[in-house]
């Protein structure tokens, strides 16, 4: 564990010791368990998720059973840090780090835990808002385009299938090679033939957020190495039923080592990329709704490699009911399907099938899932590789 990981994980734990030392009082928030005072302005707000999924996978070959870290979400802690400057401006403080175990998406079914542990900062933020003006973002996290593929109205899904895809609980799964006379049956990851398109990630940014105008909110931001996005987003209602979407752009120039978003270049031939992306979801009164998420890329690619720029793109719509069987909260059935072309190498295609039945946990704050997944991939040069599924459980609980 380096110093750095060390330095983090006793600072947390220091600050959310005295958190929750704190006695709490009905009459003042800022006394509240797990809330504490910087200066007399800023209040302090500890936060947290542990997440993990397990389940059987089959790749064709065997059959195995799998435990690691959620693909859709990690287990993170986060320090908040929220003040008054004047009456119409606030600001707002964010330290954020993932917790890696080195078992992502439960890590691929031929070793008991891959890679290491470590921390990833998500969020190192300051933010200046206005209520008029609106607010600037300085720092690392979210670009303007982070989260527009992954717009989602029904509860708890998010925990069980992340928007936009269908993969991310299977996506370090190895794919394999129905001729089990070859060396190496291996062919890749399921992540390699799939992608959300989600934006440009979080960043090294500034982004600036509108006001409110009917629903509609813009941003932009401006990320290291010459590099840019934009948003809009909405959320309304038209006659009863609930509406929410979001639609982005980026461009990124240089991409062979400027960023680890979606709409950066894969560390090597993708010298610049150019995306647009989004997604809609839909809640009718009866509980009944509809999500899609789609994205498109336009790569640029470097010398000879020039002759395999591609292209991807990709669409995920899904339809899902909602209800309150019980005192718990919101149980919901989803059906989603996901279809990616190009999105790993030029000519690959890969057709995802998922069911996931997830139920919200409100005096919690916990979602649980247990789904099914099929995906079905093929190469320019193989079109004879084993299906993979996987059936499982997972949750997240926050704290």
């Amino acid at each position: 564990m380096t110093k750095l990981n060390k330095a983090l994980m006793a600072t947390t734990a220091i600050a959310f010791a005295s958190g929750l030392a704190l006695p709490a009082s009905a009459q003042d928030p800022s006394k509240a368990p797990g809330v504490v005072k910087s200066g007399d302005k800023i209040k302090l707000k500890l936060y947290g998720q542990v997440t993990r999924e397990f389940g059987f996978v089959n790749d064709g070959e065997a059959t195995t059973f799998k435990q690691g870290s959620l693909g859709n979400t990690s287990t993170r802690m986060g320090i908040d840090g929220r003040g008054k400057v004047t009456k119409d401006v606030s600001i707002r403080t964010r330290l954020e780090f993932a917790l890696n175990t080195g078992d992502s998406a439960g890590g691929n079914q031929f070793s008991n835990q891959a890679g290491s542990n470590d921390f990833d900062i998500r969020h190192l933020d300051v933010i200046f808002s206005h209520k008029k003006a609106g607010a600037i973002w300085i720092g690392r996290g979210d670009s303007a385009t982070n989260g527009t593929s992954e717009v989602q109205l029904a509860p708890a899904v998010t925990t069980g299938r992340l928007g936009g895809s269908v993969h991310h609980v299977i996506g370090e799964f190895r794919l394999m090679d129905k001729n089990d006379g070859l060396a190496t049956q291996s062919i890749g990851t399921v992540d390699r033939f799939f992608n959300s398109f989600d934006g440009a990630g979080r960043q090294n940014r500034i982004r600036y957020d509108s006001p409110t105008f009917f629903g509609f909110k813009a941003s932009a931001s401006v990320i290291d190495k010459h590099n840019f996005d934009a948003a809009l987003r909405y959320s309304g209602k038209i006659a009863g039923t609930a509406i929410k979407a979001a639609a982005g752009f980026c461009e990124t120039k240089g991409a062979r080592t400027a960023g680890d978003g979606a709409c950066f270049g894969n560390g090597g031939s993708i010298e610049g990329v150019a995306q647009v992306n989004g997604s809609i979801s839909v809640k009718t009164p009866i509980g009944l709704g509809a999500t899609f998420s789609g994205g498109k890329q336009w790569q640029n690619r470097a010398g000879v490699a020039h002759a395999t720029e591609a292209d991807p793109y990709n669409i995920n719509p899904s339809i899902w009911y909602t209800t309150k069987v019980t005192e718990l909260g919101a149980t919901t059935v989803e059906y989603a399907f996901q279809y990616c072309k190009h999105c790993g190498l030029k000519d690959d295609k890969g057709v995802g099938h998922a069911v996931t039945i997830a139920q919200k946990v409100d005096s919690t704050g916990g979602d649980y899932f247990v789904g099914f997944r099929l995906v079905d991939v093929e190469t320019a040069t193989n079109d004879d590789i084993e299906n993979l599924w996987w059936v499982g459980a997972g949750f997240r609980q926050r704290f």
